[in-house]
């Protein structure tokens, strides 16, 4: 896949997995380590349940704590990791429940930007740029890419559209979401490596988006969006923690 990250780099909002390290060389040093840990939780360095303090994280990035506790405040808020009493923190677990809240929201803001990103219409470069993205699960299904360049694609491709969207709170919603989908899609994938997008559906949203036809776009990303939260949500249901976990006494409802 021909590296031109460059649009994506032109916009406001841009996706964790599209940024380069020299990036973050203008930030402080809390927005740099809050930028640091996250990365290493959405990309599993630190998987879900891992348990750290803020002693061994500044230890690693050879900083002091306090941009450490206050990179691990911001990420509580995010709800990525939770605190633990007098025994450090713990990266949020993965559950179906919360896999299935994010995919729905996504389905909602994604379809919405893409019928708002096809009425303003969208540059040529970036349109260039769709396009290329758009083959990615075509070259997947030869052979010729693998999972990761894949994954890059998609979240490209949505982030992209997003930003042309003409609402900038609604694309650094989604980028945000992205973030977090990640995380989710990354884990699917160790579950079951043959999971990926279907040749052929990043091509009709870009078809549709390159026509100016704001209903047909956002018909065609609410599929897909859709698509992706059921196949997650049946990859998921099958890890073994999940076949494990007990199952509970259902809470009587109250008489009315």
């Amino acid at each position: 896949m021909p590296d031109a990250h460059s649009v994506i780099r032109g916009t406001p909002h841009v996706p964790a997995l599209l940024l380069v390290g020299s990036e973050a060389s203008g930030l402080d040093r809390t927005s740099q380590a809050y930028r640091a840990i996250r990365r290493q939780i959405i990309d599993l360095t630190l998987p879900p349940g891992s348990s750290f303090t803020e002693t061994s994280l500044a230890q690693q990035w050879r900083i002091s704590k306090t941009p450490v506790r206050e990179a691990l405040a911001r990420l509580r808020r995010d709800g990525l990791v939770n605190a633990l009493p007098r025994a450090g923190y713990v990266v949020s677990p993965i559950t179906l429940q919360d896999t299935d809240d994010l995919c729905a929201v996504r389905t909602l803001l994604c379809s919405e930007a893409a019928a708002a990103a096809a009425s303003r219409g969208v540059e040529a470069p970036a349109l260039r740029r769709l396009e290329v993205l758009s083959k990615v699960s075509f070259e997947l299904a030869a052979g010729e890419v693998g999972l990761e360049e894949s994954l890059q694609a998609g979240i490209e491709f949505e982030a992209i559209i997003a930003n042309y969207s003409g609402n900038n709170r609604l694309a650094k919603a989604i980028v945000d979401l992205l973030d977090e989908l990640e995380r989710v899609l990354r884990m699917a994938t160790l579950i079951s490596p043959d999971i990926a997008s279907p040749p052929g559906e990043l091509q009709a949203i870009f078809e549709r988006l390159r026509d100016r036809d704001a209903d047909a776009t956002r018909a065609a990303s609410h599929k897909r969006c859709e698509r992706v939260r059921q196949d997650v949500l049946q990859v998921l249901s099958k890890s073994a923690s999940v076949s494990r976990a007990s199952i509970e006494m259902p809470v009587p409802a109250r008489p009315k």
